[in-house]
């Protein structure tokens, strides 16, 4: 149900029109617009703009809606909902129009409670806009006065969702009441955006409120953030030498000797060792990273090697015919899983639980027989 709606729901068909003397009428003063409560006899200046306003189109067309009232014991009337209307009645009266000293009313006394609070919050809603600031305070009085009445209630009346009415409520955090009651922010959507910022961003943004008078906006927030992003810096580049650390070097070699298949080693050769350049000390250029391409990164023994893809067959006929000259070599076999475990057993072997494990098991029987 809409704010309209509601206010419709609201409302006694039967109730009459009557005219009261607006002498007898006297506003609530846990009415949520608080702008027409005067400080020092002076109201605000835009709410008196907008009375005025009010007041000229009520001399040139009259009062389109009556307000709302109920009676007091004493036979004076306390307004529930329409203070503007009141009000701009007295600002023609004073200026002697005719037609001003009485004001159109209904007389509801059914309205009371959380009902009559939920009324007027509802009833300013849909008409001249209320500052986040009075929507947090009137809030915040129902909810204390009325405390079974829910937030989802609340957001219902006001057409608006429950985050909305956790956001307004922010406002009242005493947390922030250094940049809410100064002025700084008067929007909750506003300290909904300052409330995440590093504290020495938030501090940034107050000292610029106070030297400017004025309140902070949002550009000047999204400003702050970009400024801080910017100032952020990559760690700087080593520009010197960096070392490596030899035991700990040493230690890696040793765990990658242990993980290797018996007979089998990733120890570097002499001539690799010869060849590759010294780890002790690594020099950082600075410059971007390059993938090397070719075989110059390759060692010198390695770049003596070349692959030959040969069947079994054709291994066997250069081992028979002692066409190779040092079986120390290592030679890669790709060998389906049936045959690989044909072969342990065929050597006495035993077969392993993991089939993962068939080329170390088949690596470790050949060495027991070599």
């Amino acid at each position: 149900m809409g704010t309209l709606d509601f206010l419709n729901s609201l409302e006694a068909p039967t109730a009459q029109v009557i005219s009261i003397d607006i002498d007898q009428i006297e506003p609530d003063e846990k009415q949520p617009r608080k702008r027409f409560h005067p400080v020092d006899g002076n109201i605000d200046e835009e709410a008196q703009t907008a009375l005025e306003e009010l007041a000229d189109d009520i001399a040139a067309v009259g009062l389109t809606q009556p307000i709302i009232v109920r009676e007091l014991d004493d036979g004076r009337y306390n307004i529930i909902a329409g203070e503007r209307r009141w009000r701009a009645f007295r600002l023609n009266r004073d200026r002697g129009l005719p037609d001003s000293q009485e004001i159109p009313a209904i007389v509801r006394q059914d309205l009371t409670g959380s009902k009559l609070r939920l009324v007027q919050l509802s009833e300013n809603l849909q008409r001249d806009n209320l500052t986040d600031l009075e929507i947090a305070l009137h809030l915040r009085e129902t909810l204390e006065e009325y405390p079974d009445l829910q937030k989802q209630e609340l957001a219902k009346v006001m057409n608006k969702s429950s985050q909305f009415v956790s956001r307004v409520l922010a406002l009242l955090d005493p947390k922030w009441s250094d940049v809410v009651d100064s002025g700084m922010i008067t929007y909750a959507s506003l300290l909904e955006q300052f409330r995440p910022l590093p504290p020495e961003v938030q501090e940034q943004l107050k000292e610029k409120a106070r030297a400017e008078g004025r309140p902070l906006t949002s550009g000047d927030i999204r400003t702050a953030k970009e400024t801080a992003k910017g100032q952020l810096k990559a760690p700087p580049k080593p520009t010197g030498p960096v070392g490596v650390n030899a035991e700990l070097a040493a230690k890696v070699e040793e765990l990658i000797a242990q993980q290797a298949p018996e007979n089998e080693t990733y120890r570097p050769s002499a001539a690799a060792k010869a060849a590759a350049p010294s780890r002790d000390r690594i020099k950082d250029t600075g410059g971007e990273a390059v993938i090397p391409a070719g075989t110059g990164v390759l060692s010198a023994v390695a770049q003596q090697k070349r692959e030959a893809r040969l069947t079994l067959q054709q291994l066997a006929t250069m081992l028979n015919n002692g066409a190779l000259s040092d079986l120390s070599h290592t030679v890669a076999l790709s060998l389906p899983v049936e045959e690989m475990k044909h072969s342990i057993t065929a050597l006495g072997g035993t077969l392993p639980e993991d089939d993962s494990q068939l080329p170390t098991v088949l690596a470790a029987t050949i060495n027991k027989l070599a």
